[in-house]
């Protein structure tokens, strides 16, 4: 054997080797689950960072007062002005 083949050929049992590695000790592969999330019981209607939405539907819960939001509580984007044309 040559060199270069005899290369090959060991790094083909090694990578063999390592994937019996990871895969020894697993059972059949099980996708995920996705974790439910219970619904937020909400008694009340405050609103802690008095953006006009109330606790329980304030997606974005911590936004700055004075802020503009949108109906679910979070801020608006920014108005950018064009820049004048200089040509």
């Amino acid at each position: 054997m040559t060199g270069l083949n005899r290369h090959f050929k060991a790094s083909l049992a090694l990578t063999l080797l390592a994937g019996l590695a990871a895969t020894t000790g697993c059972t059949a592969w099980q996708p995920r689950v996705a974790e439910e999330i219970p619904a937020q019981v909400c008694t009340g209607n405050g609103d802690t960072d008095m953006d006009g939405i109330t606790d329980c539907n304030d997606r974005c819960p911590n936004t700055l007062r004075g802020q503009a939001v949108d109906a679910e509580g979070c801020p608006l984007p920014e108005v950018m002005e064009p820049k004048p044309f200089r040509g």
